[in-house]
């Protein structure tokens, strides 16, 4: 029951690119997420799939470890480096947040990418979500609801979206 109210009250509030006001924002929405380009999997592994593309990530780390998505990266990206530092993209259960943000921080530069999956699977995922949103170092957060994507860019003006994907 959690879940449905979750997503009505996603739909209720969300928007699409016509309502991000961010340039950085706006092109990742347009030129990322909603272009036709299909992976097999999740629609949180079609996200990490594309954002790797378009960020031309070098650098990934996956908690929990996954060895299959670790091989589907591989495949698809064969030149990207699991668990070396500085991390480009770090896609992350939302569970396995309490605890691993500040080490998760101080390997991360300007450009890194947060992903989290699950932030409305329950109660839990849901306030941890909300943590992260609001910590000092989360600039930019875009709340797709079946993930959340967190910019830690120093030079932008903070900024949290909520887009349909």
């Amino acid at each position: 029951m959690y879940k449905i109210i979750a997503y009505l009250n996603f739909l209720l509030t969300s928007t699409n690119q016509h309502g991000v006001h961010s340039p950085f924002v706006y092109d990742y929405v347009t030129k990322c997420l909603y272009i036709k380009q299909k992976y097999d999997g999740s629609k949180t592994e079609n996200v990490l799939f594309k954002s790797m593309g378009y960020f031309n990530v070098k650098n990934i780390r996956i908690l929990p470890s996954s060895k299959p998505l670790q091989k589907k990266i591989q495949a698809e990206h064969p030149s990207i480096r699991i668990n070396h530092v500085p991390y480009d993209l770090i896609f992350m259960d939302a569970l396995d947040l309490e605890g691993s943000l500040s080490v998760l921080f101080d390997n991360i530069h300007n450009n890194s990418l947060l992903l989290i999956d699950s932030i409305y699977k329950n109660k839990t995922n849901t306030m941890l979500w909300r943590i992260v949103k609001s910590h000092e170092r989360a600039i930019v957060t875009i709340d797709m609801y079946h993930c959340g994507a967190v910019f830690f860019r120093k030079k932008q003006a903070p900024e949290h979206f909520r887009i349909r994907i």
